[in-house]
Formats: structure tokens, sequence, C-alpha cells
């Protein structure tokens, strides 16, 4: 079966998908990460993927969630951000790519590049110009995908996971 057969939905994300989208986001984080061994990531996802700050995020205005099926399974999803909602003050023609992830199994299908279309889409639609996100320097697939669609990295900046001191790298690109 070819996979431009089967069918690609991607729908938007509302309060009645909260218990979908946590699952989802603490999977696909786990999975992302964990062949790096030096950190236990429970922490993180505790804070991060809870249900009060998922709730806080999907009714945001300015935040945007979209899950992504393939052929009728949930495989992943996209979270945008504009304005205010932004992680960091990068100009008002911004859009934030603030997180995209792609459940085990359904990576390297192309579902990565319908996402990023969507967002694209989506920075046209507010009158954006610039895309940008923000890239944990050691997440190589993500930086391979990123610079495929012509992101460079502009800065790098420290942060801490688990008490040790990382970088993420900053990387944009014109629209």
């Amino acid at each position: 079966m070819k996979f431009s057969n089967l069918p690609i939905d991607i729908t938007e994300v509302d309060y009645s998908d909260l218990p979908k989208l946590h699952r989802l986001s603490v999977e696909t984080f786990n999975d992302t990460f964990r062949n790096n061994q030096i950190y236990s990531f429970s922490d993180y996802t505790n804070k991060n993927y809870n249900y009060g700050q998922l709730t806080s995020e999907i009714i945001n205005p300015q935040s945007f969630f979209y899950f992504i099926y393939y052929n009728h399974k949930l495989a992943g999803y996209l979270k945008l951000n504009i304005s205010d909602a932004q992680s960091q003050n990068m100009g008002k023609d911004t859009l934030e790519i603030d997180r995209i992830y792609i459940r085990h199994g359904f990576q390297y299908i192309g579902l990565e590049k319908q996402l990023l279309d969507l967002a694209i889409k989506k920075a046209h639609h507010f009158n954006k110009k610039v895309l940008w996100s923000s890239v944990w320097e050691h997440d190589s697939s993500i930086i391979h995908f990123y610079n495929q669609y012509g992101f460079k990295t502009i800065e790098t900046q420290p942060f801490t996971l688990a008490g040790q001191n990382e970088n993420d790298l900053v990387m944009e690109v014109a629209i």
C-alpha cells in the first residue's frame, strides 16, 4: 500500500481533547528523548504536560494545538504560538513552532512536513514573516529537519535540565 493513498487529517485541538493531548505529549516527549540515558524526564513532563499547564495553553487565544492523524490513527501534534504566548519575544512578525512531535512508528513518512506546511499556512494567515523554534542542541533529527527547510541557527540559549546546564538552538526561517 502506498503511503500517499492513506488519509492524513489535521484537526485543531480543543479543551475536550485535553486527556488525549496529555497522553500524547508525555508519550512523544519521552519517546523523542528516551535514548538519552543521562536524564530522567519525569520532573519535566510532570511540570510541563500536567493537566493544569496544558489547560492554560489550550485556552490561551494566542496558542494553537493541532493533532495529525495518519490512516485514522493519532500520529502526533503541533503547537504554535503568536504574540505574547511565544516563549520569548522574537518580534511581532514571528510565529513560534513550540512543539512538533510525531509518535514512534509514524516518523519519517512525511507527517512532519505536513505539520510544517500547516505552520507556514498559519503564519501567512496571521501575517507573520518568520517561523522560529527553540531546539535542544542534542536533538539532531529535528535540527536536520529544520535545516532541510531553510531554518538557520541565530543564537544559542542556556537552560537547565535535571540540574544540568544545556543549550537550545534558536532557529528561524523567513517565509
